[in-house]
């Protein structure tokens, strides 16, 4: 069985994927926002975008814990993902899409604890 089929039979790691998915979307948006253009809009868009992450790691959450348990590392790498990233917004915009990097680097992290 390949790795995509366990994620794929499993009712929690699909939740990771979506996340994935936002917050690659979510890094290109904030990207643009701080080369091109910065407009309201765009501004709604990476909202959104992070809300939509949030509720899809709640959503790993709480599957995992119905079927497994979570482990201090889950909880870590979500406060992480929820708290340190948006506070980052207040420093410059280098050191936030640092900070927002390793936050997508640290989600395959919850891939692999899994399986």
């Amino acid at each position: 069985m390949g790795l995509l089929e366990k994620i794929l039979i499993s009712p929690s790691l699909i939740w990771v994927l979506p996340a994935m998915g936002f917050y690659l979307t979510n890094i290109f948006v904030g990207l643009f926002n701080a080369l091109k253009k910065k407009t309201a809009q765009n501004l709604r868009i990476h909202k959104w975008l992070y809300y939509s992450i949030g509720l899809s790691l709640v959503c790993f959450l709480t599957m995992n814990q119905i079927h497994n348990e979570n482990t201090l590392i889950d909880y870590m790498i979500f406060l992480y993902i929820v708290s340190l990233v948006p506070y980052s917004k207040r420093w410059s915009y280098l050191i936030h899409a640092l900070i927002a990097i390793v936050g997508f680097t640290l989600l395959p992290l919850l891939i692999v604890i899994q399986i």
